[in-house]
């Protein structure tokens, strides 16, 4: 298999403003279509409780611990993304065919085809914590063609 030939789609800032869970990025993803997903170098933003800044990749040093992250296997404060539900959704739900998934500063996803909706992006933490990151990350997303 090749490399695929990307196009840009959006470019976006996560979060769109203080005081949101979820950034919506695409108003609907193509089952089955490949996503990339990649942040600015320099990007960096500062989740609930750091005293110091964090990249996309969020805190690997576990500095910080919390229970209930919202990708469990990814760090906390690590950019995240969703597909289905709305702004409004807390979690992923396997049952209305959502999927909650960990982006880093690069990720490279094929949507499955039994997940539909729009993509959204934010802050792995806590539900609670989400709302209360500062700083954004310059996100851009392609599709492949």
């Amino acid at each position: 298999m090749g490399q695929p030939t990307w196009r840009p789609v959006r470019t976006l800032d996560v979060p769109e403003q203080a005081g949101l869970q979820w950034t919506p990025a695409l108003d609907l993803v193509t089952p089955g279509k490949l996503l990339k997903v990649e942040v600015a170098v320099n990007g960096t933003w500062t989740p609930d409780g750091f005293t110091v800044p964090c990249g996309a990749d969020g805190d690997s040093s576990g500095s910080i611990q919390r229970d209930n992250l919202m990708v469990p296997n990814a760090p906390l404060g690590a950019l995240i993304g969703r597909v289905g539900g709305s702004t409004a959704d807390q979690a992923a739900d396997a049952n209305r065919n959502m999927l909650l998934f960990s982006v880093g500063r690069f990720c490279v996803l094929q949507i499955p085809d039994t997940v539909k909706g729009s993509l959204f992006l934010g802050v792995n933490d806590r539900v609670v914590c989400m709302s209360r990151v500062q700083g954004q990350l310059s996100v851009t997303i392609s599709e492949a063609l």
